[in-house]
């Protein structure tokens, strides 16, 4: 597989940047919709009696899907992530394969990627687990760039035969640097980003997004202390000089619409959870508001539809889902909530 290839720039105001191409999907891994059934095995007990990040262990992946070749991949899994590890029972992973073992598999080019399980055991977990993956293809539905992701249904099997977990649901969600390709580009790794140097279309569209799923914890500007930027977004910047770049979500569990029990707001907000909507775009980008909310208003229907068809969640899941996804499209249809809400409270 290719993998990322990541620029160490600061960018200023002008300094940027290249187009995306059409938002469709490359990889076979996420051209499929169907849940892909897979078995890893590996000894869990060493990454899960303590739960840090960065753990690593071999073990092997089978693909059980029915309508797919039988794969058994050699893997070298670590442990990932942040606010999951000090609550869940299981944590996030990274698998990285053997590239000469990946054709015919399900995995083509995809030697390393990210696999985000079910935190717990309890039909909650479940549920914030499916709306995650679902928020990911809501943003497909709104024509931007975005990372494909792929719901898979694991066994984890210990290295002794026994069960380490029951079947648990988890989801894919695609390599950066394939991703890139996809869109024409390259993923960059700014030190900072200057708002000028953002798309400002793009800008209108991710801030209104964010704020329909109740998302604090993202910034397109800067990273975490001593990590360049930027924080639960990528950058999609260019192989060639002219266009401005473009903003691309991921991370996408602590959030109103998700709701785990680990998920805060970000600091400093005048509000107490999640739940709690506080529109974080920015002033610059108003001028493309009304196209952004045009695109949701196009797209409402698809976007209510897709939590609400969802077999995996449960009735209360889409029930609570409904409701809050109904309270953001009101925002949007009453231009005195649209002004108080959001207009108003741009940066």
């Amino acid at each position: 597989m290719r993998k990322s290839r990541w620029l160490i720039v600061p960018l200023i105001a002008g300094a940027a940047l290249v187009g995306a191409a059409a938002p469709g999907l490359g990889s076979g891994l996420f051209e499929a919709s169907e849940p892909l059934e897979i078995r890893i095995e590996a000894p869990w007990r060493h990454l899960t009696r303590e739960m840090v990040a960065g753990r690593s262990v071999e073990g092997r992946l089978h693909v059980l899907t029915r309508d797919l070749e039988s794969a058994n991949l050699r893997v070298t899994i670590t442990t990932r992530g942040t606010a999951r590890l000090d609550v869940c029972d299981f944590p996030p992973l990274t698998l990285e394969f053997q590239p000469e073992e990946i054709p015919g598999s399900p995995f083509l080019e995809q030697d390393t990627i990210h696999l985000t399980t079910q935190c717990r055991k309890d039909i909650r977990f479940r549920d914030h687990l499916v709306l995650e993956y679902l928020s990911y293809q809501a943003y497909r539905l709104l024509g931007e760039p975005a990372l494909g992701a792929r719901l898979a249904s694991v066994e984890y099997l210990g290295t002794e035969g026994k069960r380490a977990a029951n079947p648990a649901r988890a989801f894919f969600v695609e390599d950066l640097g394939l991703a890139a390709e996809r869109f024409g580009g390259v993923w960059l790794e700014p030190t900072t980003v200057e708002v000028d140097a953002l798309a400002a279309d793009s800008l209108a569209l991710l801030g209104l997004f964010q704020f329909m799923l109740g998302n604090t914890d993202w910034s397109v500007l800067r990273g975490p202390p001593g990590e360049p930027c930027c924080h639960n977004v990528a950058i999609l910047g260019p192989e060639r000089a002219g266009v401005h770049l473009i903003p691309v979500p991921f991370d996408l569990d602590c959030t109103g619409l998700v709701d785990p029990p680990y998920a805060a707001p970000a600091a400093g907000l005048p509000i107490r959870t999640v739940r709690q909507r506080v529109y974080r775009g920015f002033c610059k980008s108003n001028t493309y508001l009304p196209g952004a909310i045009a695109r949701f208003r196009a797209q409402r229907a698809q976007i209510l539809a897709l939590f609400e068809d969802e077999p995996l969640l449960s009735t209360a899941a889409k029930r609570r889902t409904r409701k809050y996804l109904d309270s953001f499209f009101e925002i949007l249809e009453d231009p005195e909530k649209l002004q108080k809400r959001i207009l108003d409270h741009c940066r």
